[in-house]
């Protein structure tokens, strides 16, 4: 959050869909082998030095240079044959093309000056400057006199103060007390608990922004080897009941395919729905009556150990025996090798654009491949997407990816679930933009 104030990105994603900031464009070539990113002209940094395409290459190869889930969005990117034809023009090559490189230019790609050494404290040309940060504990932010983008938002307030804390309860006590005007990521049992209290408002992300909750089989580990045997837990699960006591009624059902409610998202897929005979007889067909399951899970975040809870008892149903391995918070993600492997683990997917999520997770090039390895027809298809460059091709590319992993994949999508902040009633303008667990405040205001 705090950086999202103090530095501009490129761009925001909106409904799915870029809003560019620092970019005042972005475009691809015929076959998206090259792409050129526009700067908008009359930025400033907040030392008065201008912004320009120069430093928008010294930023992203600065991201990916550096190991983690924005260098990894950049990875097709050739950025030492980028070229400056001018000074607000910028032209970037790819290793292969990729038709979708615009959706990873606008996932936070926040801008420094060309040649920061100590990006902590890097000038930056967003509606807040740092006057004070405590890490770990707070930051106070001044509004900036000299943003670029006045005349079309924020800044409103004079200054913000940024609390670190990491306990949700504590959260809402301290909003409740007067202690905060806005607190994050407030749980649904809260949700639930104070949807009475008057001078408090829920607010929730848009549908497109919601996490989905997933059972991830890797199809490459026993017993998933077996078509059959993924099918039937997809038909074991009661996504109903799911959202019922996981999601307490706050969510809603989901069909294993990614990003319901983007504009990404593809029409006319048929509905797995709770069948427990068929579980039953997928199970038989697969030689697979009576097995047990271990089920990898964890508290990392809310809805993993509960949903993979409730899948004991829905399991027994169609006669198999699950058996949870409850793993620290701190270890569930930590060990790449046991993601990997685990034949069967709970996740909790934060939104991202679906071509970018369908290219994180699936294919020979994904960062996070946790169903395995994908086959030819997999293959193939994502590379299709990754080559479509018109608006037409691309929904097509994307819609003939989720067809073949709705019905072959080893992600058991059931259920969705808004992630949820509390404010006072006068606290008006936070927007998601694409993280609702770090929102943006830019226009953020207090109302009378």
């Amino acid at each position: 959050m705090r950086a999202r104030l103090l530095w501009d990105a490129l761009g925001d994603l909106d409904g799915g869909k870029p809003v560019w900031r620092v970019a005042e464009g972005v475009e691809p070539n015929a076959d998206a082998s090259q792409w050129t990113i526009r700067v908008r002209k009359g930025i400033t940094f907040s030392n008065g030095a201008q912004l320009t395409a120069k430093d928008v290459l010294f930023s992203l190869r600065t991201i990916a240079a550096n190991p983690g889930g924005q260098s990894a969005l950049l990875a097709s990117a050739d950025f030492a044959a980028a070229r400056l034809p001018d000074s607000h023009t910028l032209k970037v090559p790819l290793k292969q093309p990729n038709g979708f490189f615009d959706l990873a230019l606008a996932q936070s790609m926040f801008i420094f000056p060309d040649g920061t050494k100590n990006l902590s404290k890097a000038p930056g040309s967003g509606p807040f400057t740092l006057s004070k940060w405590e890490a770990g504990k707070s930051s106070v932010l001044v509004a900036n006199p000299n943003y670029w983008d006045a005349s079309r938002g924020g800044p409103y307030l004079d200054g913000i103060e940024l609390y670190s804390v990491t306990d949700s309860a504590a959260r809402l006590s301290g909003l409740k007390a007067g202690q905060f005007d806005y607190a994050g990521s407030v749980p649904l049992t809260a949700v639930r608990s104070e949807q009475g209290n008057t001078s408090l408002r829920i607010l929730m992300p848009p549908k497109d922004l919601w996490t989905e909750l997933t059972f991830t089989m890797n199809l490459d580990q026993k017993p998933f080897t077996s078509p059959d045997f993924a099918e039937a837990i997809k038909y074991a699960i009661d996504r109903e009941a799911m959202v019922k006591t996981v999601t307490l009624g706050y969510g809603e059902t989901a069909n294993d395919a990614r990003g319901m409610h983007q504009p990404w998202y593809t029409d006319g897929l048929p509905k797995h729905e709770h069948d427990p005979d068929r579980a039953r007889s997928l199970l038989k067909k697969a030689g697979m009556q009576g097995a047990s399951l271990t089920l990898r899970t964890s508290d990392f975040a809310y809805g993993l150990v509960e949903s993979a809870s409730a899948f004991v008892q829905q399991a027994k149903e169609v006669g198999l025996t699950v058996r949870l391995d409850k793993v620290p918070a701190a270890d569930y993600y930590s060990d790449m090798g046991k993601l990997l492997s685990t034949p069967i683990q709970t996740s909790a997917n934060s939104p991202m654009p679906v071509p970018l999520d369908l290219l994180n997770y699936y294919g020979s090039q994904a960062v996070y491949p946790l169903t395995g390895k994908a086959p030819k027809r997999l293959e193939t298809l994502l590379s299709d997407m990754r080559r479509s460059v018109s608006d037409e091709d691309r929904k097509q590319a994307v819609g003939d990816v989720q067809h073949y992993l709705h019905d072959n994949g080893g992600d058991a999508i059931f259920a969705r679930m808004p992630s949820a902040a509390a404010a006072t009633p006068k606290v008006q303008g936070v927007e998601s933009l694409g993280w609702p667990e770090y929102p943006s405040l830019r226009d953020a205001f207090l109302s009378a």
